[in-house]
C-alpha cells in the first residue's frame, strides 16, 4: 500500500512538473492563425508590400531568422522590419502599429524563426 501511495504521488507530482514546463513554453498573447498566416503572405510575397524583393529571397534555410535574435530584438523588431524593408527590398517603412507588421511580427516570432 505505501508504494502505491509512493508511486501515485510521484505520479501526481511528475504531471505537474510536465504542465508547468508545457505551460512556461506556450507564450499567453500567441496571435491568431489568421494574423500568422497574413505575416507568411507577406514574408513570401513581394507584392503584399510592396518592395522589389520578398523577405523570403534572403531569409530561407540556413540564412532563416534565428529565434535567439527575435528574442534579443525584443520591442526593436518593426525597426528592424523597417530597416530591412526599406534598405534590403527597396520599399517604404510600414507604420509600426499597422496590420502589416504586426502580422510580420507575428509570423517572424511564432513560425519563421528557427
Amino acid at each position: 500500500m505505501r508504494f502505491l501511495k509512493i508511486s501515485l504521488f510521484s505520479l501526481l507530482l511528475s504531471a505537474a512538473f510536465g504542465f508547468f514546463l508545457w505551460a512556461e513554453n506556450v507564450p499567453a498573447d500567441k496571435p491568431s492563425p489568421e494574423l500568422i498566416t497574413q505575416g507568411r503572405e507577406l514574408f513570401n510575397q513581394k507584392e503584399g508590400l510592396k518592395v522589389k524583393f520578398a523577405c523570403i529571397l534572403c531569409h530561407k534555410q540556413e540564412k532563416a531568422i534565428k529565434k535567439s535574435s527575435v528574442e534579443k530584438l525584443g520591442d526593436k523588431l518593426p525597426v528592424i522590419i523597417n530597416k530591412h524593408i526599406t534598405e534590403k527590398s527597396k520599399g517604404q517603412a510600414i507604420r509600426e502599429d499597422s496590420q502589416e507588421m504586426k502580422a510580420l511580427m507575428a509570423y517572424i516570432r511564432y513560425e519563421h524563426s528557427k
